[in-house]
């Protein structure tokens, strides 16, 4: 059964809240210029029941603090707001390369890292050094941040390489 748009665009916007804003979810909902802003023609319950089942489906922790309810996005709640960032699909002339060389200590993070490189477009050249043409230096940075590997990662603006060809191909892009 697929999911209606209406209900995928509720999730994505809580998450997106959470991940960017670390808005509190309680103030969103008791100050109505900040409902109506955000979240315009939306049924309270229906939020509140959504934020109920992130959390049950594990996208959000809730956390207290000071009396206060909150909550926070988990690893696989940041993951889903990677997916839902787009990538710029004209490409430049230039090649994005990362870089990394992350422990093994830290081995579940070099793996998630790995895939979400994969699924924002990256190729694998080497195995520790991935390339991509588009232009999505934030949602890379995005991710760096996510798995808190900054040291271990370095991110490359590369105009020429020795491989053009293969790589045009490989992308399916025009020359």
């Amino acid at each position: 059964m697929k999911k209606s748009n209406k209900k995928l665009t509720l999730v994505k916007n809580i998450l997106l809240d959470i991940v960017d804003t670390a808005k509190d979810i309680n103030q969103i909902m008791t100050r109505p210029s900040l409902w109506g802003k955000d979240y315009p023609k939306r049924n309270k319950q229906t939020f509140f029941n959504t934020v109920d089942r992130l959390e049950k489906e594990g996208f959000l922790k809730k956390i207290e603090s000071m009396g206060r309810k909150r909550y926070i996005a988990t690893l696989k709640g940041k993951a889903k707001v990677l997916a839902y960032l787009k990538k710029d699909k004209k490409w430049d002339g230039k090649w994005r390369i990362v870089v990394f060389d992350i422990p093994e200590t830290k081995k579940k993070i070099r793996d998630f890292f790995r895939e979400k490189l994969f699924d924002l477009g990256f190729r694998k050249l080497q195995e520790s050094v991935w390339i991509c043409p588009y232009n999505i230096a934030d949602t890379v940075e995005d991710l760096i941040l996510l798995c808190n590997a900054k040291p271990y990662i370095h991110y490359l603006l590369v105009e020429e390489l020795d491989d053009h060809d293969t790589l045009i191909k490989l992308f399916k892009l025009k020359k």
